[in-house]
Protein backbone atom coordinates (compact mmCIF):
# COMPACT_ATOMS: atom_id res chain seq x y z
CA UNK A 1 0.00 0.00 0.00
CA UNK A 2 1.38 3.50 -0.59
CA UNK A 3 0.84 6.30 0.72
CA UNK A 4 0.26 9.85 -1.06
CA UNK A 5 2.19 12.63 -0.55
CA UNK A 6 0.97 15.36 1.01
CA UNK A 7 1.35 18.99 -0.53
CA UNK A 8 4.21 21.06 0.41
CA UNK A 9 1.96 23.78 1.97
CA UNK A 10 1.01 21.10 4.43
CA UNK A 11 4.50 20.46 6.06
CA UNK A 12 5.48 24.66 6.16
CA UNK A 13 2.25 24.57 8.77
CA UNK A 14 3.76 22.20 10.30
CA UNK A 15 7.00 23.64 10.59
CA UNK A 16 6.05 27.01 11.59
CA UNK A 17 3.82 25.53 14.43
CA UNK A 18 6.64 23.85 15.80
CA UNK A 19 8.38 26.68 15.87
CA UNK A 20 6.13 29.16 17.40
CA UNK A 21 5.70 26.29 20.29
CA UNK A 22 9.61 26.64 20.75
CA UNK A 23 9.53 30.29 21.17
CA UNK A 24 6.72 30.36 23.54
CA UNK A 25 8.49 27.58 25.57
CA UNK A 26 11.53 29.50 25.79
CA UNK A 27 9.98 32.71 26.68
CA UNK A 28 8.17 31.25 29.41
CA UNK A 29 11.34 29.64 30.95
CA UNK A 30 12.62 33.36 30.73
CA UNK A 31 10.05 34.67 32.97
CA UNK A 32 10.87 32.18 35.25
CA UNK A 33 14.29 32.23 35.85
CA UNK A 34 14.15 36.05 35.23
CA UNK A 35 12.00 36.70 38.43
CA UNK A 36 9.42 38.85 36.59
CA UNK A 37 9.83 42.96 36.73
CA UNK A 38 10.74 45.24 39.53
CA UNK A 39 7.20 45.42 40.35
CA UNK A 40 7.13 42.34 41.33
CA UNK A 41 10.47 42.12 42.72
CA UNK A 42 9.19 44.93 44.51
CA UNK A 43 6.55 43.43 46.05
CA UNK A 44 7.92 40.17 47.13
CA UNK A 45 10.34 42.21 49.66
CA UNK A 46 9.46 41.60 53.27
CA UNK A 47 8.51 45.07 54.91
CA UNK A 48 9.13 45.40 58.60
CA UNK A 49 6.02 46.13 61.25
CA UNK A 50 6.86 48.53 64.11
CA UNK A 51 6.69 46.74 67.43
CA UNK A 52 4.36 46.94 69.93
CA UNK A 53 6.95 48.40 72.20
CA UNK A 54 7.91 50.78 69.77
CA UNK A 55 4.33 52.83 69.52
CA UNK A 56 4.58 54.16 73.07
CA UNK A 57 8.20 55.90 72.19
CA UNK A 58 9.19 58.61 70.00
CA UNK A 59 12.95 57.99 68.36
CA UNK A 60 14.83 60.66 67.12
CA UNK A 61 18.04 59.96 65.03
CA UNK A 62 20.91 62.55 65.01
CA UNK A 63 24.50 62.32 64.61
CA UNK A 64 23.85 58.09 64.64
CA UNK A 65 22.23 58.76 68.23
CA UNK A 66 18.49 57.65 68.78
CA UNK A 67 17.38 59.16 71.37
CA UNK A 68 14.12 57.26 73.19
CA UNK A 69 11.20 59.59 74.75
CA UNK A 70 9.30 56.97 77.46
CA UNK A 71 5.99 58.01 78.39
CA UNK A 72 5.96 58.78 82.05
CA UNK A 73 3.05 59.48 85.08
CA UNK A 74 2.52 60.45 88.24
CA UNK A 75 -0.31 58.01 88.39
CA UNK A 76 0.07 55.42 91.04
CA UNK A 77 1.03 52.02 89.83
CA UNK A 78 -1.10 48.75 90.64
CA UNK A 79 0.85 46.48 92.73
CA UNK A 80 -0.77 43.23 91.14
CA UNK A 81 0.34 44.68 87.77
CA UNK A 82 4.08 45.14 88.86
CA UNK A 83 6.86 42.09 87.72
CA UNK A 84 10.21 42.40 89.21
CA UNK A 85 12.94 40.55 88.47
CA UNK A 86 16.12 41.02 90.97
CA UNK A 87 20.37 40.71 90.08
CA UNK A 88 22.98 40.83 92.14
CA UNK A 89 25.98 40.98 91.00
CA UNK A 90 29.27 38.93 91.60
CA UNK A 91 32.12 39.36 94.07
CA UNK A 92 29.79 40.52 97.08
CA UNK A 93 32.23 40.13 100.37
CA UNK A 94 30.92 40.34 103.93
CA UNK A 95 30.67 42.96 106.57
CA UNK A 96 29.70 45.22 103.49
CA UNK A 97 26.61 46.17 102.23
CA UNK A 98 24.61 44.29 99.09
CA UNK A 99 23.67 46.27 95.90
CA UNK A 100 20.65 44.27 94.57
CA UNK A 101 19.29 45.34 90.41
CA UNK A 102 15.50 45.35 90.02
CA UNK A 103 14.40 45.15 86.70
CA UNK A 104 10.43 46.25 87.33
CA UNK A 105 8.14 46.50 84.61
CA UNK A 106 4.25 46.80 84.48
CA UNK A 107 1.17 44.88 82.83
CA UNK A 108 -0.87 47.91 82.57
CA UNK A 109 -1.26 49.91 79.17
CA UNK A 110 -0.77 53.06 80.81
CA UNK A 111 2.25 54.58 82.14
CA UNK A 112 1.84 55.18 85.69
CA UNK A 113 5.07 55.65 89.33
CA UNK A 114 6.42 53.28 91.79
CA UNK A 115 6.72 54.95 95.11
CA UNK A 116 8.26 53.07 98.12
CA UNK A 117 4.74 54.31 99.97
CA UNK A 118 2.25 52.52 98.25
CA UNK A 119 4.37 49.40 96.47
CA UNK A 120 3.84 47.12 99.32
CA UNK A 121 7.31 45.76 98.14
CA UNK A 122 8.23 42.52 100.17
CA UNK A 123 11.40 41.29 100.10
CA UNK A 124 13.07 38.07 101.62
CA UNK A 125 16.57 37.20 101.70
CA UNK A 126 16.99 33.57 102.87
CA UNK A 127 20.39 31.16 103.35
CA UNK A 128 18.98 27.16 102.75
CA UNK A 129 15.35 28.08 103.22
CA UNK A 130 16.23 30.34 106.36
CA UNK A 131 14.92 33.96 106.62
CA UNK A 132 18.45 36.05 106.93
CA UNK A 133 16.74 39.65 106.09
CA UNK A 134 12.88 40.11 106.10
CA UNK A 135 11.33 43.76 105.00
CA UNK A 136 8.59 43.11 106.69
CA UNK A 137 10.64 42.84 110.17
CA UNK A 138 12.52 45.88 109.55
CA UNK A 139 9.22 47.53 107.85
CA UNK A 140 11.77 48.42 104.54
CA UNK A 141 10.98 47.85 100.99
CA UNK A 142 14.08 48.42 100.04
CA UNK A 143 12.70 51.06 97.80
CA UNK A 144 13.68 54.40 98.52
CA UNK A 145 12.30 56.41 95.47
CA UNK A 146 10.39 56.42 92.87
CA UNK A 147 10.08 54.48 89.76
CA UNK A 148 8.56 55.65 86.90
CA UNK A 149 7.68 52.49 84.36
CA UNK A 150 6.43 53.55 80.87
CA UNK A 151 3.92 50.47 79.18
CA UNK A 152 5.56 47.18 77.56
CA UNK A 153 9.34 49.03 78.90
CA UNK A 154 11.25 47.87 81.67
CA UNK A 155 12.80 50.36 84.33
CA UNK A 156 16.40 49.47 86.12
CA UNK A 157 16.50 50.15 89.69
CA UNK A 158 19.46 49.70 92.31
CA UNK A 159 18.73 49.04 95.97
CA UNK A 160 20.74 48.16 98.65
CA UNK A 161 20.75 45.67 101.40
CA UNK A 162 22.86 46.16 104.78
CA UNK A 163 24.64 42.78 104.97
CA UNK A 164 22.84 42.43 108.07
CA UNK A 165 20.52 40.35 109.54
CA UNK A 166 16.88 41.36 110.15
CA UNK A 167 16.92 39.59 113.66
CA UNK A 168 14.01 40.15 115.42
CA UNK A 169 13.47 44.13 115.80
CA UNK A 170 16.13 44.71 112.82
CA UNK A 171 18.63 46.74 114.91
CA UNK A 172 21.76 48.34 113.46
CA UNK A 173 23.61 46.03 116.05
CA UNK A 174 23.11 42.98 113.98
CA UNK A 175 25.23 40.42 112.86
CA UNK A 176 26.70 40.52 109.09
CA UNK A 177 25.99 37.86 107.06
CA UNK A 178 28.62 34.98 107.02
CA UNK A 179 30.06 33.89 103.77
CA UNK A 180 27.56 31.45 101.96
CA UNK A 181 24.92 31.07 99.06
CA UNK A 182 22.15 33.16 99.38
CA UNK A 183 18.39 33.95 97.62
CA UNK A 184 16.68 37.04 97.42
CA UNK A 185 13.18 37.87 96.54
CA UNK A 186 11.37 40.51 95.77
CA UNK A 187 7.61 41.45 94.56
CA UNK A 188 4.88 43.64 95.69
CA UNK A 189 1.51 42.39 96.97
CA UNK A 190 -0.68 40.81 94.72
CA UNK A 191 2.00 41.27 91.85
CA UNK A 192 4.71 38.96 90.29
CA UNK A 193 7.69 38.57 92.45
CA UNK A 194 11.20 37.47 91.12
CA UNK A 195 13.97 35.24 92.75
CA UNK A 196 17.81 35.40 92.25
CA UNK A 197 20.69 33.50 94.04
CA UNK A 198 24.34 35.11 94.54
CA UNK A 199 27.44 34.68 97.09
CA UNK A 200 29.11 36.20 99.78
CA UNK A 201 32.71 35.30 100.19
CA UNK A 202 34.99 36.62 103.17
CA UNK A 203 36.21 39.94 103.08
CA UNK A 204 39.66 39.95 102.07
CA UNK A 205 42.34 40.90 105.26
CA UNK A 206 44.21 43.38 104.59
CA UNK A 207 48.12 42.81 103.88
CA UNK A 208 50.29 43.15 106.52
CA UNK A 209 53.74 45.40 105.04
CA UNK A 210 56.82 43.75 105.32
CA UNK A 211 59.71 45.99 106.79
CA UNK A 212 63.19 45.76 105.18
CA UNK A 213 65.68 44.22 106.81
CA UNK A 214 69.23 46.47 106.85
CA UNK A 215 71.85 44.92 104.51
CA UNK A 216 75.19 44.18 105.87
CA UNK A 217 77.93 45.96 105.30
CA UNK A 218 80.10 44.72 103.10
CA UNK A 219 83.61 45.32 102.31
CA UNK A 220 83.41 47.98 100.24
CA UNK A 221 80.75 49.86 102.31
CA UNK A 222 83.11 49.54 105.14
CA UNK A 223 84.40 52.62 106.25
CA UNK A 224 88.29 53.14 106.15
CA UNK A 225 90.48 52.41 108.77
CA UNK A 226 92.48 54.99 109.88
CA UNK A 227 95.95 54.29 108.58
CA UNK A 228 98.72 53.79 111.41
CA UNK A 229 101.22 56.15 112.59
CA UNK A 230 104.92 54.82 113.78
CA UNK A 231 107.46 57.84 115.29
CA UNK A 232 110.78 57.03 114.78
CA UNK A 233 113.48 58.40 116.89
CA UNK A 234 115.24 61.11 114.92
CA UNK A 235 118.95 60.97 114.52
Amino acid sequence: MSQRRLPAEVYWRRRLFVLAAVIALVWAVLQVVGGGDDTDKAAAKPTATPTAAATVAQTTKTDGIVEVALVSASKPCDPEKIRITPSVRPRQTTKAAVDIGLVVSSTSRTACTLAPDDADLLAVISANGTPIWDSTVCKSSLLDEKVAISPQWSTLATVQWTGRGSGSKCSQKEGWASPGTYTVQVGTLGGEPGRTTFSIKPKPEPRASKSTPTPEPTESTKAPSKPKTTTEPAD
